[in-house]
């Protein structure tokens, strides 16, 4: 039986909306009011808003799948039912906290919403505080809730932060510019049906980079982030230089809500301040790295935007955004996203609590289990796809705390003869070699890197697997 209450926070826009009037679920759509036109049309116009009458559309509870197959909170809950046994839908000791993505992160029907939660459950829990799961976005409404809410911040025990938004997401700059297909068509959205939502959204313009001349947008080590640039690579604000929404269809409403966006989180800072001093809660936080992610969007002198991908990000989130949040009470821990052994898809942004190292995480927030150093790898799966390529491999070795730990190095065994050195880094890419990879009839390649550290003669042996698809 959980002896920890937990709340859960999704991302953008991984809540349920209902219509109050007509008692029906309007977003995610239904594919009878995707196929039909005036259906269609009617349903971008109440994502758009105003409600009318005002209140109409509320948020309901986190979306669980989509159309039955494709598993979105669910796939955390079955974590949290079956490994932990938390009691959902229903249970004393559970409560998903959907909310309306339309809004600010930090509206107060949003917090309201997140705050009642914290309620429900200590009364439930003889008053015991709460862990908060916060998934992207989510961790932007947890933040606020911490910054302003004293009684939050007394009921709440840790936050487990995943995918965060704490910096940003460049990519959210492209979407309101070009928009994306979301769904398959014809039952999905256009790329200029998400365009207009996002536009009319307020919670969109919560997830631009904060403004540089307020905000130290810059790693530990003093390196800009540089999640949005001009043309010399200096660090721009979107919510303050709007010359990307010029030819906007309608550029005063963008330039409104990005106006709010800029006055409510255009200054803030790397590490979260309590008003009145008091102490954040432990924070372990989860940044992801090795899916293709929109990392950098460059702001041109004429307005036009043009954008860098990598694989320093989780699909969605960028890791120097994911990673920006510090403190003392702030561990951050770099989670390779890549094929495991026991989970041959990789678990991107929307999913990132499936990689299996989270669970030694939860296990230390949920079960109490000491802090361990936290050591996994993964194979790039993009590679795989080119029987030609080399393959990379993406290793972290943290202690506790997501520090590195001391003289930490790898052997690829049955691959190297020598250790390569991490270099005092929490991380480290190694490319194997196409010829070092010697498949079964299955396609499989199994070895261990073996990752020592000097910290009580530190070792351990982490297996990794190689997927050849045909």
């Amino acid at each position: 039986m959980p002896t920890k209450p937990v709340i859960f926070i999704p991302g953008f826009p991984a809540s349920k909306l209902l219509q109050t009037s007509t008692n029906r679920t309007i977003f995610p759509p239904s594919i009878g009011d995707l196929l039909d036109g005036d259906k269609r049309r009617a349903l971008i116009a109440l994502l758009k808003g105003p409600d009318n009458p005002p209140g109409d559309i509320v948020a309901g509870e986190p979306i669980r799948d989509i159309l039955g197959i494709a598993k979105q909170a669910q796939a955390l809950y079955d974590i949290l039912s079956g490994r932990y046994g938390y009691t959902i839908p229903g249970g004393d000791n559970f409560r998903p906290v959907g909310w309306d993505w339309r809004l600010a992160v930090d509206d107060p029907a949003v917090q309201a919403g997140a705050l009642a939660a914290i309620r429900a459950l200590r009364a439930a829990n003889g008053g015991a505080r709460v862990v908060v799961i916060a998934h992207s976005t989510g961790t932007l409404v947890a933040r606020r809730l911490l910054e302003t809410s004293p009684e939050a911040v007394d009921g709440i025990a840790q936050v487990i932060a995943l995918g965060a938004t704490w910096a940003g997401v460049p990519g959210m700059v492209h979407g309101l510019v070009e928009g994306e297909a979301m769904g398959f068509p014809p039952a999905g959205f256009t790329a200029e049906e998400v365009r207009g939502v996002l536009q009319s959204a307020q919670a969109p313009y919560d997830l631009f980079p904060p403004d540089p001349a307020k905000t130290a947008l810059t790693t530990p080590g003093g390196r800009p982030l540089g999640l949005v640039v001009d043309d010399g690579g200096q660090q721009v604000g979107p919510l303050i230089d709007l010359r990307w929404a010029a030819s906007a269809e309608n550029p005063a409403l963008i330039a409104d809500h990005a106006g709010k966006a800029d006055r409510r989180m255009g200054a803030r800072t790397s590490a979260i301040a309590i008003p009145g001093g008091a102490p954040t809660p432990p924070i372990t936080n989860v940044a992801g790295w090795g899916v293709e992610t929109f990392t950098q969007c460059v702001m041109h002198a004429q307005g036009n935007l043009t954008y860098s991908t990598s694989k320093f990000g989780d699909g969605t989130t960028a890791a120097a955004s994911a990673s920006w949040l510090r403190g003392t009470s702030v561990r951050t821990f770099f989670l390779p996203i890549g094929v495991y052994p026991t989970n041959g898809i990789p678990t991107v942004h929307s999913r990132i609590w499936d990689a299996p190292p989270v669970l030694d995480l939860f296990d230390q927030v949920l079960l109490d289990s000491p802090p361990a150093p936290f050591v996994c790898a993964a194979a790039d799966s993009s590679e795989m796809i080119d029987h030609e390529s080399d393959v990379t491999l993406r290793l972290t070795a943290a202690d506790g705390n997501g520090g590195a730990l001391p003289d930490a190095q790898v052997l690829l065994q049955g691959i190297a003869t020598k250790p390569a050195s991490f270099g005092g880094a929490v991380r480290m890419e190694n490319r194997v070699p196409r010829a070092a990879i010697h498949p079964n009839a299955q396609g499989l390649f199994r070895f261990v890197a073996e990752v020592s550290w000097a910290a009580a003669g530190g070792r351990e042996k982490v297996p990794l697997v190689v997927l050849l698809k045909s």
